[in-house]
């Protein structure tokens, strides 16, 4: 009975050691670590396991290609369209000097328009430049408290047409390692999406502060507002590119959907992580 319990033992461990590196594999496709692979099995085996890491690593490297195939596109696709662009602007500038008074209202929708697929291609281009991984971006001290304030002064000047107010709370000073462009960018875009639906005359909230986790200090920023919400179904799927809750009211507001997935991508990039949530008095946070 030893001996049967120590065969046993090594061939229940000669067996799992594959299923522990396809778990380990899989946790970090999970993550987002499209370079995973499970180490394939040892000799020339041609069992169910062997099987099953094989096509886990097939799987992988075609989810890998199609999503490097996405990103490519979305930046060719982008600069393609800068050309066009600039020369609509060159000839909108043209018809402002040629046209008369009764043609002011057509050119003026016109420039409304060009700019809001110029911002459109701005925003794509940084969506591909996030989905590649810049792990050879410039990083540098960021005094986190400073950059919340400076936003909220913005936000508040640019909110008043609402009309509703922006307001920064810093409970505890933060100092981060980070590109401060894309830091703002990310914190930017949520503060934007509040006080567009928030109520009228109600308050968008900055609040940073802290939290130890594992023996780590993390800098946690919230931003609340006083909105109607979102179903929960649609929590999780806010920071999709090109995902709108409701279109209609995403024309009104000038929205893409590239905002938020703009900030997930910078702020994973970063190590961090953002999540969105209904709050049990209404709005979001």
């Amino acid at each position: 009975m030893l001996v049967s319990g120590i065969v046993c033992s090594l061939l229940a461990g000669y067996l799992t050691s594959d299923i522990r590196r396809l778990r380990a594999a899989t946790q970090q496709l999970a993550a987002g670590d499209l370079n995973a692979r499970a180490h394939a099995p040892k000799g020339r085996r041609s069992d169910e396991i062997a099987f099953l890491v094989r096509d886990f690593n097939t799987m992988a490297a075609r989810l890998q290609d199609l999503v490097n195939a996405q990103g490519r596109l979305l930046h060719d696709i982008s600069h393609e369209l800068r050309s066009p662009l600039a020369r609509l602007n060159v000839a909108l500038g043209l018809a402002w000097q040629r046209s008369g008074p009764g043609a002011e209202s057509a050119l003026e929708r016109i420039e409304m328009e060009a700019n809001r697929l110029n911002e459109l291609i701005g925003r794509l281009l940084t969506l591909a430049r996030l989905e590649g991984g810049e792990d050879d971006m410039r990083r540098t001290p960021i005094a986190v408290g400073d950059l919340v304030q400076e936003i909220a002064l913005d936000a508040d000047f640019e909110a008043q047409s609402r009309p509703c107010r922006v307001q920064s709370v810093i409970e505890h000073e933060a100092t981060v390692l980070g590109n401060v462009s894309l830091l703002h960018s990310a914190i930017e875009n949520v503060v934007r999406n509040a006080t567009r639906h928030t109520e009228p005359g109600s308050e968008v909230e900055i609040r940073l502060g802290h939290e130890n986790r594992s023996g780590k200090d993390e800098a946690i920023i919230r931003v609340t507002d006083h909105g109607p919400g979102v179903p929960q179904e649609s929590l999780d799927k806010l920071f999709r590119p090109f995902y709108r809750l409701d279109d209609a009211r995403e024309r009104q507001t000038g929205g893409v959907g590239l905002g938020l997935a703009i900030t997930d991508r910078a702020v994973r990039l970063h190590g961090g992580k953002v999540r969105a949530a209904n709050r049990p008095e209404g709005g979001r946070g």
